[in-house]
């Protein structure tokens, strides 16, 4: 008799679990399925880490966007209330002698204040033309005084609303102009606008206001103006 071939038998290990969570190799039946393959964990990643990836740039870009609309908003925010429109709101200053002669400076210091409001050439005119009779009065006024020729000038010029108020303060020197404005605003009421040349800057001004205290006067001069 002939030797039989032995068959070939496969055998699949699989892992048997033990009470304490341990499991140990055991060899499968022929032709029986492994229920429970082994997983690789890195299987998946590279399109896990894609996915991610995607995600978190989207996200980042929309954080962008809102940080940047954000910072467009405050400044907006900050620009028209505390700064340009401080500026607008604000008193600007000239201070000078109460001479023929410092009229170019002063004339200058109104064109830039109406170039930076906008103005329009008439506007500026007019309001160029209102404050040089305002500042010729008071040089008349002090024509024939001893001391007049002490008297130091401070113009301020601020906006309000579609108008430009002016006050022109003339004092003995050494006098501190700020109290001393708010002292006559307080406490004197305006004089009457018997003076020529007071009456003519009305051509000019829509509204004149004119207050002296001993030797300070303050005159208040509002022109309107277009763009």
């Amino acid at each position: 008799m002939g030797r039989i071939a032995p068959l070939p038998i496969n055998f699949t290990l699989i892992r048997a679990p033990h009470a304490d969570g341990r499991s140990t190799p055991v060899a499968a039946p022929p032709g029986s399925r492994n229920e429970n393959p082994p997983i690789n964990p890195f299987e998946n990643s590279g399109h896990l880490l894609a996915q991610e990836a995607g995600s978190g740039g989207v996200n980042l870009l929309w954080l962008a966007i809102g940080i940047g609309a954000v910072v467009v908003l405050l400044y907006v925010i900050v620009t028209v209330f505390f700064g340009w429109g401080r500026w607008k709101s604000s008193r600007q200053n000239i201070d000078m002698e109460l001479d023929v002669g410092v009229r170019p400076r002063l004339d200058a210091f109104l064109r830039e204040f109406a170039g930076k409001m906008k103005w329009s050439d008439d506007s500026t005119e007019r309001l160029c033309s209102a404050a040089e009779e305002a500042f010729m009065s008071l040089v008349r006024q002090d024509e024939g005084v001893a001391d007049a020729a002490n008297r130091q000038l401070r113009v301020a010029i601020r906006r309000d609303g579609d108008a430009a108020e002016m006050e022109f303060i003339a004092a003995p020197q050494g006098t501190n102009l700020e109290d001393q404005m708010g002292m006559i605003r307080d406490r004197d009421t305006p004089v009457s606008g018997r003076d020529l040349s007071l009456r003519l800057l009305r051509h000019y001004a829509s509204s004149v206001s004119h207050r002296q205290y001993h030797a300070i006067d303050l005159l208040t001069v509002r022109v309107k103006g277009s763009r």
